[in-house]
């Protein structure tokens, strides 16, 4: 049977696009885009100024430095003039060095003289755009900005025919062709125009015409007009279409008119994984500008701080830009100052900035039958491994799974995160839905993350697989246990595989998608499972004592050697944290003291963590069992405090595990008067599990606890003796039916249940 199952499986599987050998951490997709910046004669000393502050913002707000950025200055041609287009920025890679020359050569953009031809020539400034457009590489999306006042008007340039009359129409047949090139050669078109004299509909004719390519397709991103009514706005509108043109969102700027000093705030949500501050200013020899993160700490102009990255270009022009890879998510403040003497100037502040997210894909069963039902779960993760949670992280970002293989036409499935149907629990980061394999399926399958939002790029994470003819040969769960660890210590868990084959199988374990450095040692990287048997291995994750702190990304997956076939996969939901100082974890039950009174109340503060240190349950690890069989072990939380939520989920094989869960209705865990644990479960009903033994749970489950706080010689049970480390080292042993002299109705008297209600001074509000 086995040689059967493994000639209709291929022999090996690619990883996910995602890891790759590097473990390249991900970055902002480049974009090539060209502005082009209408001079014309009807143009304001004011509009030129806007102008150039529009272009400098696009240029130097860009987040990602690998794209290609050129400015072009036109008007129309005259006989003898110069022609009616000039590139004042040719095309510019937008790192440090780039984003310096881009706001330099903005400044060389003006209002034409009559001489030099004023009027203004689509047709010329969209060949010149496409010209500079036509050796981006064919995956790059490509952009074209077009900033107006007006409206096509080439009277005056021969360039159209001898007739002035009939100039203009010629024009708009030769603009027609332009931007069905533009369509053709795949760029978008994003007209703005301001001021009285503007044609939307001309406008309008131009963003429909070209290139409709839309980012996730997201209305937001869907080429089209924006008209204002005059200059003073120009820069930001254009921000804001230019943020829906390459996948990006922008959050609504501050500005104010300053005359000494002044603090504008912009704000960056926790899903920005890339972003940059742009402050726009009418003088930038009067203005000094100093950045502050949410935290209230000053950040470096260029360099690194407390996990971010930062690079400011552009401070002796109209428009300086701070870069930030990774920024602290909150409002930051902008602080502004004017010269003394110089005069009142309207200084603003606004954001662009991008999610580029990771997701990360587990199937279960992995290698289903054609029409079977599987289970697909998806989470999102930031480059620094931290997981979305919060609803106000997520809104507007749709999860789905695409189904794709041989024998079907592709089809997709949105996912949830309402702990409904196939969702184990809402809100928690890990998107699910139950997915069925077409019947007609027979070969390859591919199980695909996407994830579509405003401001949202990042992977598509594929998990390959094939469909089995009959039931898989090997099963199994893969459990992690510590959801918290410090630099230099290990995470535990434990493997679990069922091999129903009658030869043995080999597996190998691998962390998918960890980090790019500081990744963990994973323990055991080989599984041997011997036909017809099951076994439970520890698992384990060990730490560099340099470790970054932070969550951890990717997934633990096992597979076959043999076949390459997955076996079992699951998320790793870790974070390394700081070792907890003596305030860290007793801040909160030491007082403050005056220096006069200083010793005593220290010496109160320590009396009292004394009494609150007995009912801390952060030391617990609570042990699932069925009959003598340990199924799954769930250390207490670091913080645990007085209490700590845990609640019961189905592994592969219909066995069980436990999770922490601090979600209403759950199980809840106090420690009770005389050493032993008191559970409340879901119904309300409350159980007690004593020292050293284990009390029946449910379905013939029974649960049992490992006490890793050092016990004083005083409180410990008699008939127990020290371990390693302090714990106490007498198994648990079955409370038996009928016997818990702690449960009413079960053989406990009235009088043993007073006593225990009397011995357990915490759970009055249990």
């Amino acid at each position: 049977m086995c040689a059967l199952l493994l000639a209709l499986l291929p022999l090996t599987f690619p990883p996910p696009a995602h890891a790759d050998g590097d473990q390249r951490a991900l970055s902002p997709e480049p974009v090539d885009f060209v502005v082009l910046v209408d001079e014309s004669g009807s143009l304001s000393k004011a509009d030129v100024a806007a102008e150039r502050a529009a272009a400098a913002v696009l240029a130097l707000g860009e987040v990602s430095e690998r794209s290609r950025v050129a400015v072009v200055g036109f008007g129309s041609a005259t006989g003898s003039g110069p022609g009616p287009v000039e590139t004042v920025c040719p095309p510019t890679r937008a790192d440090a060095a780039g984003r310096e020359r881009l706001s330099s050569c903005v400044s060389r953009l003006h209002r034409r003289t009559d001489a030099e031809g004023n009027g203004t020539d689509f047709p010329a400034a969209l060949t010149q755009a496409l010209s500079l457009l036509s050796d981006s590489e064919e995956s790059t999306p490509k952009i074209v900005f077009l900033l107006t006042d007006g409206r096509l008007d080439v009277s005056d340039s021969p360039a159209y025919g001898d007739d002035p009359a009939s100039r203009n129409a010629n024009a708009e047949k030769a603009l027609a062709k332009k931007v069905a090139q533009a369509r053709a050669e795949k760029v978008q078109i994003w007209p703005l125009g301001f001021g009285s004299s503007i044609d939307k509909k001309q406008l309008d004719a131009l963003a429909e015409g070209g290139y409709q390519s839309r980012c996730a397709d997201l209305p937001s991103a869907r080429p089209g007009a924006r008209v204002t009514k005059g200059s003073d706005d120009v820069a930001e509108v254009l921000l804001t279409a230019f943020a829906g043109a390459r996948c990006a969102r922008t959050t609504s700027g501050d500005a104010k008119s300053v005359t000494s000093s002044a603090d504008l705030e912009v704000t960056i949500p926790p899903v920005a994984t890339d972003g940059t501050i742009d402050v726009i200013k009418e003088n930038a020899d009067d203005v000094a500008v100093t950045y502050y993160d949410p935290r209230g700490h000053k950040v470096p102009l260029n360099g690194k701080a407390d996990g971010s990255e930062f690079e400011l270009v552009g401070q002796s022009g109209p428009v300086e830009a701070l870069r930030i890879r990774n920024p602290y998510p909150g409002t930051w403040r902008v602080h502004v100052e004017v010269l003394d003497g110089a005069p009142a100037q309207r200084i603003t502040a606004t954001a662009i900035w991008q999610g580029v997210l990771r997701s990360y894909i587990v199937v279960d069963p992995p290698a289903p039958r054609a029409g079977q039902q599987v289970t697909a779960h998806v989470t999102l993760q930031t480059r620094q491994g931290v997981v979305l949670t919060e609803p106000a992280q997520l809104a507007g970002i749709k999860v789905s799974v695409k189904l794709t293989g041989d024998g079907f036409p592709a089809r997709t499935v949105r996912l949830a995160d309402d702990g409904k149907g196939a969702d184990p629990r809402a809100h928690d980061g890990e998107f699910s839905a139950r997915v069925t394999v077409p019947r007609t399926a027979d070969g390859a399958l591919s199980f695909t993350g996407v994830m579509v939002g405003e401001g949202i790029a990042g992977d598509e994470s594929p998990f390959p697989t094939a469909v089995a003819a009959a039931e898989p040969l090997l099963s199994g769960a893969i459990v992690l246990e510590d959801h918290e660890v410090h630099a230099g210590d290990t995470a535990r868990g434990s493997i679990e595989v069922r091999n129903d084959d009658d030869t043995a199988h080999r597996l190998s374990l691998a962390l998918v998608g960890g980090p790019k450095s500081g990744a963990p040692a994973v323990s055991p990287r080989k599984i041997t499972v011997a036909a017809g048997k099951t076994v439970r291995v520890p698992l384990s994750l060990a730490f560099a004592p340099d470790a970054e702190h932070g969550a951890v990304p990717g997934r633990l997956t096992l597979r076959d050697e043999t076949s390459g076939q997955v076996v079992t996969a699951t998320f790793v939901r870790l974070k390394v944290v700081p070792v907890p100082g003596f305030l860290d974890r007793y801040g909160k039950q030491v007082g403050a003291g005056a220096a006069l009174v200083l010793a005593l109340a220290v010496l109160l503060g320590l009396r009292w963590q004394d009494r609150r240190r007995v009912r801390d349950t952060s030391d617990i690890q609570l042990i699932l069992y069925r009959g003598d069989m340990e199924l799954s072990r769930l250390r207490a939380p670091t913080h645990a405090g007085s209490e700590f939520g845990f609640s019961l989920r189905a592994a592969t094989g219909g066995s069980q595990r436990l999770l922490l869960d601090d979600s209403p209705g759950r199980h809840r865990v106090r420690r009770a008067g005389d050493g032993g644990l008191v559970v409340r479960l879901p119904s309300g009903k409350r159980i007690v599990v004593a020292r050293n033994h284990r009390s029946a749970l449910s379905d013939g489950l029974s649960l049992g606890f490992a006490d890793h706080r050092p016990t004083s010689r005083s409180t410990r049970p008699a008939g127990t003796r020290r371990g390693a480390g302090g714990s106490e080292r007498t198994a648990p042993k079955e409370q038996p039916r009928g016997r818990n002299r702690h449960s009413r109705g079960r053989g406990g008297s009235a009088a043993e249940n007073a006593t225990m209600t009397a011995r357990r001074p915490y759970d009055d509000d249990f």
